[in-house]
């Protein structure tokens, strides 16, 4: 499948998924909007990819957020309803790996707050100045403040352009996990997502699964929810057999890719 805007590469079971719009700053125009739910809809139903890598064309952006130079079509965003275009928004069901490359925009903190892990360049830095143009800072701010301290969101929609988040003051807020140079940061991602499909996929897609679901619950509910999740998978999947029978053998387990919860072929 081709893409306008986007670009995507397939290296082992690791799958590279790039914002491409580096005259724009990587900012999402209607095109990438429609075109990322069909992105993730192609990495979700690929069995040959157990991790996903998501970054931006060039060294200055990770992605400015929304392309305001796009004249607003208020009846179109009606009937369109909510943005959705996070792997969490498209249900991929799949490990996600942000490489944020550069600055970090307004409507882009979606995709840093819906990763499962977030890292960056020493260069990069993290902003909202969508209150400083009329704009409600919805989009990615909700899901970040449950990721995040909520005075360090509030900093950044209350302040916008006079805030700017550094990859270090990122790291101490748990923004991002790590920070590397800016040539390491792509191979790095890779590394990360590659270590992570060398586990059970779907031990990995269940596991992320339940703790990302759990955050719609109270703590007592969510712990029921865990335990019948572990219940269920220990009962149902053949890795969970394969990697205690490994395990005893002293050898390296023989996964079988299963899809992620809620994409299960009939």
């Amino acid at each position: 499948m081709s893409y306008e805007t986007l670009v995507i590469e397939r290296e082992g079971r690791v799958a590279t998924l790039t914002m491409n719009r580096p005259d724009s700053m990587n900012a999402f125009d209607s095109r990438m909007r429609r075109e990322l739910p069909r992105a993730w809809e192609e990495l979700a139903e690929d069995d040959s990819v157990w991790a996903i890598v998501l970054t931006g064309t060039g060294p200055s952006a990770f992605s400015a957020g929304m392309d305001l130079r796009e004249t607003p079509d208020p009846e179109a965003a009606k009937k369109e309803g909510r943005t959705r275009i996070t792997p969490i928004d498209c249900a991929v069901g799949k490990p996600v790996v942000a490489a944020v490359n550069g600055v970090c925009a307004g409507g882009g903190l979606a995709f840093v707050a819906d990763a499962d892990i977030v890292i960056c360049s020493d260069t990069a830095y993290f902003t909202d100045a969508r209150t400083g143009a009329g704009q409600v800072s919805i989009h990615g701010t909700l899901r970040l403040a449950r990721k995040i301290p909520l005075e360090a969101v509030l900093r950044m929609v209350m302040l916008g352009r006079a805030e700017k988040v550094t990859a270090e003051r990122a790291r101490a807020i748990g923004l991002v996990s790590e920070v590397t140079t800016a040539d390491g940061l792509l191979p790095r991602a890779r590394e990360i997502a590659a270590a992570i499909a060398e586990n059970s996929p779907g031990a990995v897609f269940t596991t992320r699964h339940a703790i990302w679901e759990s955050l719609n619950y109270g703590l007592t509910d969510a712990l029921e929810m865990g335990w019948q999740t572990v219940t269920d998978f220990a009962h149902s999947s053949e890795d969970a057999a394969e990697g205690a029978r490994a395990f005893v053998e002293k050898r390296l387990p023989k996964w079988k890719y299963s899809p992620p919860p809620g994409r299960e072929k009939p």
